[in-house]
């Protein structure tokens, strides 16, 4: 029986429509969660195909149909996801050779990748430059040699970026600030003259332009343009630094809306960035990861029942710090709310899984109703950096993934089996 048609409500935390409230239940596109939960079970990660369009159509109109817009793989690496991007028209932003394998896996076209990494080793270089990549991005003088020998065994010329250090201090937490002066990041502006210079003397490399990310959780627009003053500062100081050049690589990092503060106007930063690209005949390229998945992903997880300690009200749920690790890694704020509304008075609660560490937990201090055994939460914005950096810790299966497209459901990756977490294991049989 086809579902009555309903007014859909905002969902609170969640950073877009394709997550919203219908009858006081959280849906996702046209299916409810609850419904998810039921068939698929629990820890689970949902995603919405319609915030992935969405999310694609306000870059490329706010950066132009010249812009190349390089999803950023690390992001969350499912092979469906990557299959779906593609046909949205994004490239892909690369940081390993497992990540090329994967596109590769994908069957995806790998002429539109590029390919960053401070420490890139041989083999994934010579991986890229026979896949044919669109450009490296190269973060430190010592991997010129690599790339000039594999460029000159594959007599093929390569095109590089060369990703700067603007001494640009942006972003969220310390740990995902990459332009700072005290990153492992890119090549401070004092030092990349001479590798620039070491670029234009070999025969089969290519200056194509220059890369600069700020770090990730940006939510104002001056960093990308301070940035951009001082890349043209340096550019402008040098001929060679110039010759050649055809595009700047802004890199992402572009804030979206959980924890503090607003998320990022795109259309803000094309407007203060493409003037000056335009004025030098350069093309942006940019590489969104969380902007384009994280909204698009939410983490279903089963409620255990509550614990009263003598200052702290626990949540005990069945996700835990394996399956989201970025609240503790970086103290993220992810919304939870509860997927069947409960009118209820709120109380500060942390929201804690099982997993045996005192730094295993989804929330704190969060306002929710209480939370009974069997009830569901939804941890919204999880769609990036979750199941990529989801882990077997404590002997823990990771989560089942699954894709909403309107009314159709597809498993994009099944919950292991507890057989698979052993089994390339080797047994050795002591006599």
């Amino acid at each position: 029986m086809p579902r009555m048609p309903d007014a859909r409500t905002p969902c609170p935390g969640a950073g877009t429509s394709a997550f919203h409230l219908r009858h006081g239940e959280v849906w996702c596109e046209a299916v409810p969660l609850r419904e998810l939960a039921r068939r698929f079970g629990t820890p689970l990660y949902v995603y919405s195909q319609a915030a992935l369009a969405e999310r694609f159509a306000v870059l490329r109109a706010a950066f132009g149909a010249d812009a190349q817009i390089c999803y950023a793989v690390k992001a969350n690496p499912n092979l469906t996801l990557l299959r779906r991007l593609h046909a949205l028209g994004t490239g892909f932003d690369l940081v390993s050779g497992g990540e090329l394998r994967r596109l590769q896996a994908a069957g995806l076209p790998t002429a539109r990748a590029v390919f960053a990494g401070v420490a890139k080793q041989a083999w994934e270089i010579e991986a890229a430059v026979a896949a044919g990549i669109l450009f490296f991005v190269v973060e430190t003088p010592a991997e010129l040699p690599l790339l000039a020998g594999a460029a000159a065994a594959a007599r093929r010329r390569v095109r590089v970026a060369l990703r700067l250090n603007p001494g640009v201090a942006a972003g969220g937490h310390a740990y995902i600030r990459t332009a700072s002066t005290d990153t492992k990041f890119g090549v401070d502006l004092g030092a990349a003259g001479a590798v620039v210079e070491a670029i234009a003397r070999e025969p089969w490399l290519e200056l194509c332009g220059y890369h600069v990310h700020l770090g990730s959780q940006v939510r104002e627009v001056a960093p990308y343009a301070e940035a951009l003053e001082r890349v043209l500062a340096f550019v402008d100081a040098a001929p060679v630094r110039r010759d050649g050049v055809t595009c700047y690589d802004l890199g992402g990092g572009f804030g979206i809306a959980y924890g503090t503060g607003a998320p990022l106007d795109v259309h803000a930063v094309a407007a203060a960035l493409r003037p000056a690209l335009a004025a030098r005949g350069w093309s942006p390229v940019l590489e969104p990861g969380r902007y384009l998945i994280g909204d698009a992903g939410v983490l279903l997880t089963e409620v255990l029942g509550e614990k009263q300690q003598p200052r702290t009200t626990f949540v005990l749920v069945d996700a835990a710090m394996n399956d989201l690790l970025r609240p503790a890694l970086y103290q993220a704020e992810h919304p939870i709310v509860p997927v069947v509304a409960d009118p209820a008075p709120p109380r500060p609660v942390d929201v804690v899984g099982p997993v045996c560490e005192t730094g295993d937990f989804l929330a704190r201090g969060r306002m929710l109703p209480p939370c009974r055994r069997g009830d569901l939460l939804a941890v919204l914005g999880a769609g990036a950096y979750g199941a990529s950096m989801a882990s077997t810790y404590n002997s823990r299966r990771r989560p089942a993934e699954v894709l909403v497209d309107g009314e159709r459901v597809a498993l994009v990756r099944r919950r292991e089996t507890f057989a698979e977490l052993f089994a390339d294991e080797i047994d050795l049989h002591e006599d």
